[in-house]
C-alpha cells in the first residue's frame, strides 16, 4: 500500500508539471467522460486523490459513483503503471448507471442496493471493491467512519465539503473579518482557495479559506479558518483566526 501511495505522488507530480500543456486536453476529456451524468450528478468528491465522500444507510457504506471516476487512486494501476481511463453513463429511463474501467462494466441500478441521494447514485462500497479489485483486503474504521480497500477509500462524513463550507460561510457573514476578506478578493483580484479539515471523531471541522499571490511589487497573503463543532444537532463556531499580511516583493 505504500508503494502504491509513493508511485501515486510521483504521478501526481508528473502531473502537476505537465498541467499548462494538458489542461485543454483534460477539460474536452472531462466534459466528454462526465457527460452522461451530468443531469443527476453532484459535486461529491471529498478527496481527487485518496478518497471520496460516501454515506451510511442501514449500516452499509455506499460510495457515490460518479465520485470514482475521477478519482486518481481507482484510477491508477499499478501492474501497468498507468491511469486507466474511466468512463461513466446513465440511463434515466431505467435509472440505471455503469462505470466502466479497464474493460470491465459494473452496474447499478438504483433500488436494489443502490440509492439515489441529492441526484447522486450511491452504490455500496463492498460490492464496488470486490468487483473491480476482488483481491482486496477490505477494513472499517469505526473511529473514522472509513472504508478502505488497496485501490478504494470512502469517508461516511456526517457534512460533504460543500455543506460544511456554506455551514461555515453562514455562520462568519456578519463577522468584519469575513467581509473585509471578501473586500480584498473584490478590490485585489487574487484566486480563492477553500477545503475542508476534519477531526478523528467527525465532531469537528476546520474551513480553511485563503487567497495569496503576487500584484505588481507586492506579495499579498490573507485567510480566514473557522472551527465548527457540533453541539447536539447545531454546528457552532468555537474558534476563529483571520490573517491579513502583505510584503513588498524583490524580485
Amino acid at each position: 500500500m505504500n508503494q502504491l501511495i509513493s508511485r501515486l505522488i510521483l504521478k501526481i507530480m508528473e502531473v502537476e508539471m505537465k498541467k499548462t500543456v494538458l489542461v485543454c486536453v483534460s477539460v474536452m476529456s472531462g466534459a466528454l467522460m462526465m457527460g452522461p451524468m451530468s443531469s443527476y450528478a453532484a459535486n461529491d468528491d471529498y478527496d481527487a486523490y485518496g478518497g471520496v465522500n460516501g454515506l451510511l444507510s442501514e449500516g452499509r457504506l455506499y460510495a457515490p459513483l460518479r465520485s470514482m471516476a475521477t478519482n486518481n487512486l481507482f484510477q491508477y494501476d499499478e501492474k501497468l503503471d498507468k491511469y486507466l481511463e474511466v468512463k461513466i453513463n446513465w440511463n434515466q429511463k431505467t435509472k440505471t448507471a455503469s462505470l466502466t474501467k479497464g474493460g470491465k462494466t459494473f452496474t447499478a441500478t438504483v433500488g436494489n442496493g443502490v440509492l439515489l441521494r441529492n441526484d447522486t447514485v450511491y452504490v455500496q462500497f463492498k460490492a464496488l471493491s470486490n468487483f473491480f479489485y476482488p483481491n482486496d483486503y477490505i477494513k472499517w474504521d469505526t473511529s473514522t467512519l472509513t472504508g478502505s480497500s488497496e485501490h478504494i477509500t470512502v469517508y461516511a462524513r456526517p457534512l460533504t465539503d460543500i455543506q460544511a463550507l456554506t455551514l461555515a460561510t453562514n455562520a462568519m457573514s456578519k463577522k468584519k473579518q469575513w467581509i473585509q476578506y471578501h473586500k480584498n478578493n473584490v478590490e485585489i483580484g487574487l484566486p480563492e482557495s477553500e477545503y475542508i479539515q476534519w477531526n478523528k471523531s467527525l465532531t469537528k471541522f476546520k474551513a480553511v479559506f485563503h487567497s495569496n499571490g503576487l500584484v505588481g511589487e507586492y506579495d499579498y497573503g490573507y485567510g480566514i479558518e473557522a472551527e465548527m463543532t457540533k453541539k447536539v444537532n447545531d454546528w457552532t463556531i468555537t474558534s476563529f483566526n483571520y490573517f491579513d499580511s502583505t510584503r513588498i516583493y524583490y524580485p
